[in-house]
């Protein structure tokens, strides 16, 4: 009779290929408790190049936080300290690095570690962020020079300055997502600085047809765009006729709109609320 094979039996090399599959919360509160080899694969930095810090509540009286103050014994739940273990974890293999939305939190000092600590990142994901973290956004992205994809909820203040870092630093950049009030200026940079740009996800902002055109006429390899739910503009024969190149074009539900200020509400340092 053949002896029954054991899931901690399997070899280093399998059990990390299969971890690599599986989100943080079990790499943190499940695998490392099952036996030593699954401890040492999990904690492989392989399984932690993928850093997405948005698949559980990480808020301090979350499950999740109290989950992990007793499975490792510690006081407080540390955001800031747990993203600065992960990032330690992967030992500069992470290629994503995804931000938490968390409302007038400052990730600035996490920001500065992972630029140093994640030199071959890819595709980053940043909320809303406060005034003083966008001022430095330019010089943390000049620092990934492999950036393929970068995602901001609201547009920062410091956008051109980030487009410019971006055309001089980031040969391969190719995937823009974020939402805002954008002016031709704006359009000009994107093409300007992001001419070979395949992703460009704007959906729910403010764009004038003029600063659309200009983009769809200057980034001539676009294979998705989405600026539906967007104002001013309409999607009318033009946009369409030009839009007809590429592979996936979504304009739904949006319309014309000139005026900026009926569309906000409120406004502070920090953020831009809409009003649709």
């Amino acid at each position: 009779m053949e002896e029954e094979r054991r899931w901690e039996d399997l070899s280093y090399d399998c059990l990390v290929r299969i971890f690599c599959d599986l989100g943080m919360e079990d790499l943190v509160l499940g695998l490392p408790f099952v036996c030593k080899s699954w401890r040492e694969a999990s904690a492989d930095p392989q399984c932690w190049k993928n850093l997405n810090f948005r698949e559980v509540d990480l808020g301090a009286g979350s499950r999740f936080a109290r989950a992990f103050q007793e499975a490792y014994c510690v006081e407080r739940f540390s955001l800031s300290s747990f993203m600065r273990i992960c990032v330690a974890r992967s030992h500069g293999a992470a290629v994503e690095l995804s931000i938490p939305y968390i409302v007038g939190a400052s990730f600035l000092p996490d920001l500065i570690y992972a630029s140093i600590e994640c030199p071959k990142l890819k595709v980053l994901a940043l909320p809303s962020l406060v005034q003083k973290d966008e001022k430095q956004l330019p010089l943390l992205i000049s620092r990934w020079r492999e950036l393929e994809v970068l995602e901001i909820a609201w547009k920062p203040s410091s956008f051109l300055e980030i487009l410019e870092q971006i055309r001089v630093n980031c040969p391969n950049f190719m995937g823009l997502h974020l939402c805002g009030f954008f002016d031709f200026s704006d359009a000009l940079a994107i093409v300007r600085c992001a001419p070979r740009l395949k992703i460009l996800v704007m959906s729910a902002s403010f764009l004038r047809k003029r600063d659309l055109v200009e983009i769809l006429d200057g980034c001539a390899e676009l294979e998705v765009v989405d600026v539906s739910e967007c104002r001013g503009f309409a999607a009318d024969h033009e946009i369409l006729k030009k839009a007809s190149r590429i592979n996936k074009f979504e304009c739904g539900g949006c319309r014309l709109e000139e005026n900026y200020d009926s569309l906000l509400y409120g406004y502070d340092d920090d953020s831009m609320i809409f009003a649709w």
